[in-house]
């Protein structure tokens, strides 16, 4: 039985939202011991004498209660120091007073850590109902950064770092601690199927004005100990900008001049104790945020603690690949990482089994069904034997080189359930890749883009498609109307499948990165892979001629109307460029500039 110390900061507590957190760590109580921390910087002295009577303290789930009183508000990251210092076990679960654990996540989340590399440092739970939105690796599950609402941290780690910066009272010294950490080459990961319910918001996009201050007041901070004279150079720029810029809320301007000052008296603190990039670790600011964030941070997500019983359809992920093992690696590890519990995974291999024992090491994570063709039959009959081979009411196509992120089943399949869709595509990230071993999958990630933030919309998908195939979930019943793929298609057949699959049903977009698929960062292969794609198009777009759709004239009005104001485009000629240049003088002041600069470098012969 592994011993587990739990760390609460408190401040001022709202009783019955502690007590809810105290009763679900006490649930963990059967497998673990938990030793229960509490420092209390509330200023009433009596507030301490109220957490010890807490009656759900009295049931000897806890083997040991310290409430500590600061006497003063200390901060967050010291209040978390002084309960680590006060204990001895090899686990710190560090966890915000309003927040309350998911039935089982504690559990889960102790036997992972046990389980895990030596070099991870620490383990972050998920939020509901809104998920911290900063990216992830989908297949290790190695994040930048942990966020302090609720991390189970190793305390070798956390001691072999000093614990948290005191100096930042609150707001971005989770940031700090994880860059810390990975700068010492330890590793930090996102555990999306241990969550905790933490309403840290009252609404989707509401502003907090204590966080954009603090949140401002530590990102400049972080410049100076991780970022060079440009990085510290673009936050006092970016703070004069948000000083100027119209008014949010009363007192902003106020709040930023005073954290912008607050950082420069604590600038020879962050000067004085600079941390280099060191092997993986490079720190990445991203405007008042930290490293690259998905969209969709305010899809709401639902406590499984008040919907217990919510219908869970069986999902068919499916994959076809081809003697690519390293990738496919990655591929299944993405898809055991889903936080949806009742799927399956179908592996199609066009040719001999290459992959049969990279399958089998799989099977104690995933419910897997493995199949190869034995010959090449190319990607479209082998898509269409893993339809035939999937059980699930849902189905989801997954490249063996694309990843799904951890959420993405959940995401579209209770956004499909909701709105009564029979498919739902999330956003997904074009993935720029630099190969470096294709062998062994060894690459470089140099851009992620969101190419497609389209609406359905039956007349552009007609005209292009705008639907990767891993984004998509779709219901079996459009195959068993609709059949599978073409089979004599090799490009574009997911474009094929799709216009035929909403010749009569609408898909759901939803606003959430939900996917990676990957596309080469070279230019050669970039535009070997446009080519393939170019020939197809023109046989794609004949197929087209033999599909039809029964519409009224009403639905057709309609569907030009959405059509024209989503694709309109404001044309400009050569000549309405060259007309607006010379009524602003901008081209004969241009001329002007240009004359003793080229004859500059006719007379030194750089120019003839």
């Amino acid at each position: 039985m592994h011993d587990v110390d739990l760390s609460v900061v408190a401040y001022r507590p709202e009783p019955a939202l502690l007590a809810s957190l105290l009763a679900s760590l006490a649930e963990a109580a059967a497998t673990l011991r938990l030793h229960l921390l509490v420092h209390d910087n509330s200023p009433e002295a009596q507030s301490a004498d109220a957490i010890r009577a807490m009656p759900e303290l009295d049931g000897g789930a806890f083997a040991s209660v310290d409430v500590r009183q600061s006497g003063a508000n200390s901060g967050f990251g010291a209040g978390h120091n002084a309960n680590a210092k006060r204990g001895t076990s090899p686990w710190l679960l560090v966890i915000n007073q309003d927040c309350v654990l998911e039935p089982g996540a504690l559990e889960r989340l102790v036997a992972t850590a046990a389980a895990d590399d030596a070099k991870v440092a620490a383990w972050e739970m998920r939020q509901v109902p809104y998920e911290h939105p900063k990216a992830y690796d989908p297949a290790t599950l190695d994040t930048p950064w942990a966020s302090g609402a609720a991390t189970l941290f190793r305390r070798e780690a956390y001691a072999s770092v000093g614990g948290f910066d005191e100096a930042i009272f609150m707001y971005g010294e989770d940031v700090d601690l994880s860059w810390r950490l990975r700068a010492r080459g330890w590793r930090i990961t996102y555990q999306p199927t241990c969550a905790v319910v933490h309403r840290t918001y009252r609404e989707a996009g509401e502003v907090k004005p204590l966080q954009v201050f603090g949140g401002v007041r530590t990102n400049l901070g972080l410049r100076m100990r991780y970022g060079g004279l440009a990085r510290i150079a673009q936050g006092f720029t970016m703070l004069a900008a948000e000083i100027v810029a119209p008014r949010s809320f009363p007192g902003r301007r106020r709040g930023l001049v005073l954290a912008g000052l607050k950082a420069l008296a604590r600038s020879p603190h962050f000067l004085l104790s600079r941390v280099a990039p060191a092997g993986a670790f490079r720190p990445q600011f991203n405007g008042w945020g930290y490293e690259t964030r998905r969209d969709g941070a305010f899809h709401a997500f639902a406590s499984r603690r008040g919907h217990p019983d919510a219908p869970r359809p069986k999902v068919s992920i499916l994959i076809r690949t081809v003697n690519r093992q390293a990738w496919l690696r990655e591929a299944l590890a993405s898809c055991a990482n889903q936080t949806w519990d009742n799927f399956e995974v179908v592996v199609v291999e066009d040719g001999q089994p290459a992959s049969q024992a990279l399958v089998d090491s799989f099977r104690d994570r995933l419910a897997i069904r493995y199949e190869a063709t034995g010959e090449k039959v190319g990607r479209a009959r082998a898509g269409n034997l893993a339809l035939s081979l999937a059980s699930g009411e849902w189905l989801n196509f997954l490249d063996d080189d694309d990843v799904l992120f951890a959420d993405h089943v959940e995401v579209l399949l209770g956004a499909a359930l909701a709105a009564g869709a029979k498919g739902a595509y999330g956003l997904a990230w074009e993935t720029h890749t630099q190969v470096h071993d294709r062998g062994r999958a060894e690459y470089d990630e140099t851009m992620h883009a969101t190419v497609y933030r389209q609406p359905f919309d039956r007349l552009t998908l007609w005209h292009h498609n705008f639907l990767p195939i891993q984004a998509v979930l779709f219901h079996r019943a459009l195959f068993e109307r609709h059949g599978g793929f073409a089979d004599d298609m090799d490009q574009l057949e997911d474009w094929n499948l799709w216009t035929r699959y909403t010749l009569e049903d609408d898909f759901l977009l939803v606003e959430k990165t939900t996917s990676k698929y990957r596309v080469p960062a070279d230019t050669r292969g970039a535009a070997e892979r446009q080519a393939l794609l170019d020939r197809a198009y023109a046989d794609a777009r004949s197929r087209q001629e033999a599909l039809r759709v029964t519409m009224s004239p009403r639905a057709i009005s309609e569907m030009a109307d959405r059509y024209a104001r989503t694709q309109a485009l404001m044309l400009v000629t050569r000549e309405d460029v060259r007309r607006f240049l010379r009524g602003s003088g901008l081209l004969s002041r241009a001329a002007a500039w240009r004359r003793p600069v080229v004859d500059r470098l006719r007379r030194r012969g750089w120019l003839r």
